[in-house]
């Protein structure tokens, strides 16, 4: 019995023990998740405005907002993140979907110091709504102190930046840092055809993006991976006091000007004292790389008055097979740039685009180049002197026989209203348009031209063969229904998404048809007609004897010598003629000749007697009326 209760109990214990447990955790508060979802940038906005100073927005893990208006930061010390502050694929994004909007956040009001922006992805959204002229970046901050953006990934800016630290309304930003972020690709490139050839005010908006954009004292940017930046991939505008460091840029797929640039006078009339460009990687493994770092604004430029002064460009390493230059230095004082090392592999190539000057021309490609004339400092013995103005002019060479395009994304609604409206032939919707209407008109012409060769076929079938077999078939009639699906199933076209190229290309298809079926025409007809002039020919052979015989006939009675029968006389004793008659019609045979005229005068003689007999004969049958 003592056995039999040790053993229920053991038995029972832990059940107990799992309701004990179940019972605790139904007691204990439930933790509520804090984060935001999935939506638009409303929840976001409001958590912002009604938490004031100190704020961290924080969205959920994976979720998607899709902004029509830019998040705006409102206060100093305020933060958006993911939760965990996840670094992965889980962090929330951001997706720009309003139809004038660049910028996804702005941080960068004058009581916005210490704001923090981390662990976001956020999607300019480019490929899909096109640039935006004078459009700001995608994230702008600045115009405050110690502001942070890190752990992000910025990509196809509408405007002309991913990240924008601007100076401020009192030139007051200090402090900014740009750590750990992936940003690209960014921007198009330039287009001649489309951009026009003022790079400043390009009819569409700047097809060309920065990465990062710096106007921001004492900065740090530091461990970015930045690429496919069509403009500058980083860009210090002056920045006193910055540290650019460890950085890594590459071209892949968009030809990049400049990877780090120190080349703008403004906002900071050339102030770069103090900055420090060491240990960055630039690696031009894909496409064009026009220059690694560049230093002065007529490197940039055609501004040869402006210079920059007081930085130093040290322990940077270039790699790839697709520079145009190395590093450019020119118009700048108080520079240092030394111990700068290039890949023993590195190649240096390009041609002079058509806005480079032609004399003095440029220095060809290089690895370093510099116009000692207004480039003043301590530099490597590496640099090579040359002529240095408006660098980034220099086009990739030709590769394969072709020369360069430029790459870029569709044509804007705008630019094609523009062209429709001018009549451009050269832009694809008039040209379409166009071709459009010239197959349009062949094709008409085709269905005439087919028409035409039915009725012809029609009318030599009847002729050659009066009584077909096929004329005693009782016709099949087809419901209208059965027709229409006939006519479907001919007409299973693939549609290529371009209303016009697939109107297009049905005509050009009903053309190609009907081409065909003309030529069968042809062939058919060919055989038609040698086979009626084979039997003209036989049928003309075979009647030769007999329309001789009448025409001596005719040509006899015409001469009186063979009389015709009297109607009046019941007698139907036929004529005679004697020798001299018949010599006589032989010789008015032979003296006549046998062709169109005396054809014309036989039937004519034929038609006669026949009136002549006919008009007697329905005199005889009226007497004989009488007499009944």
């Amino acid at each position: 019995m003592l056995l039999s209760s040790l053993h229920l109990s053991l038995f029972l214990l832990p059940l107990l023990s799992s309701a004990q447990a179940q019972a605790q955790d139904i007691q204990k508060p439930q933790t509520a998740r804090t984060c935001i979802p999935s939506g638009n940038e409303g929840p976001i906005n409001a958590a912002f405005s009604r938490g004031g100073a100190g704020t961290t927005v924080t969205l959920c893990s994976g979720s998607v907002h899709r902004l029509n208006s830019s998040i705006l930061f409102t206060a100093e010390k305020q933060t958006l993140t993911t939760e965990n502050d996840e670094k992965g694929l889980n962090r929330a994004m951001l997706i720009v979907e309003g139809i004038d909007q660049s910028a996804a956040i702005r941080a960068d009001c004058q009581q916005c110091s210490y704001a923090t922006i981390k662990s976001l992805i956020i999607d300019g959204n480019r490929p899909q709504l096109l640039r935006i002229p004078k459009g700001d970046a995608l994230i702008e901050v600045g115009n405050a102190e110690r502001q942070v953006v890190r752990d992000c990934k910025l990509y196809e800016p509408r405007g002309w930046s991913a990240l924008h630290f601007r100076e401020g309304d009192r030139k007051q930003c200090r402090y900014g840092k740009v750590i750990n972020n992936e940003i690209g690709p960014c921007g198009e490139e330039w287009d001649d055809d489309y951009d026009g050839q003022n790079e400043l005010e390009p009819p569409f908006g700047n097809p060309r993006a920065d990465g990062i954009s710096l106007a921001c004292k004492d900065s740090l940017v530091e461990k970015n991976i930045v690429y496919d930046t069509t403009d500058g991939a980083i860009v210090l505008f002056g920045s006193a006091g910055s540290e650019v460091r460890n950085n890594h840029v590459y071209s892949r797929t968009r030809v990049v000007l400049g990877g780090i640039n120190l080349v703008d006078y403004d906002p900071w009339q050339g102030d770069y004292m103090l900055v420090s460009v060491h240990h960055n990687h630039l690696h031009a493994f894909g496409r064009y790389f026009k220059v690694g770092i560049v230093i002065g604004p007529s490197s940039w430029s055609d501004d040869t008055e402006s210079t920059v002064h007081s930085a130093s460009v040290t322990d940077n390493y270039l790699e790839g097979d697709h520079f145009g230059y190395g590093i450019v230095v020119s118009s700048a004082t108080s520079f240092t740039v030394l111990r700068n090392t290039v890949h023993e592999n590195a190649k240096f190539r390009g041609v002079n685009g058509p806005r480079c000057p032609k004399a003095p021309e440029n220095g060809r490609p290089t690895a370093f180049l510099i116009n000692r004339g207004s480039a003043k400092g301590t530099f490597q013995e590496d640099f090579v002197n040359g002529e240095v103005q408006h660098i980034i002019c220099v086009n990739m060479p030709d590769e394969n026989g072709k020369p360069y395009k430029p790459w870029r994304f569709r044509d804007s609604s705008e630019a094609i209203a523009v062209r429709a409206a001018s009549g451009d032939p050269s832009d694809p919707v008039v040209q379409a348009a166009f071709d459009a209407r010239i197959a349009e008109a062949l094709v008409s012409y085709q269905f005439a031209l087919t028409s035409a060769m039915d009725i012809i076929n029609d009318k030599i079938e009847k002729i050659t063969n009066p009584i077909n077999e096929d004329d005693f078939i009782v016709p099949v009639y087809k419901h209208e229904h059965e027709i229409t699906a006939e006519a479907k199933q001919k007409k299973k076209l693939t549609s290529s998404g371009n209303r016009d190229i697939d109107e297009l290309s049905n005509k050009l298809e009903v053309l190609e048809q009907n081409s065909r079926k003309v030529k069968k025409s042809f062939d058919g007809l060919k055989l038609d007609f040698e086979g009626l002039s084979g039997r003209l020919k036989k049928g003309a052979d075979d009647n030769k004897p007999i329309i001789e015989s009448i025409f001596i006939k005719v040509q006899s009675i015409l001469s009186g010598t063979t009389p015709l029968m009297s109607s009046s006389s019941n007698s139907k004793t036929p004529y005679t003629s004697s020798d001299n008659s018949t010599d006589r019609s032989n010789g008015t045979f032979d003296s006549i000749p046998f062709g169109i005229f005396g054809a014309i005068i036989g039937s004519g003689a034929i038609l006669l007697a026949a009136s002549n007999l006919f008009k007697r004969f329905r005199k005889g049958v009226g007497k004989s009326n009488k007499a009944v």
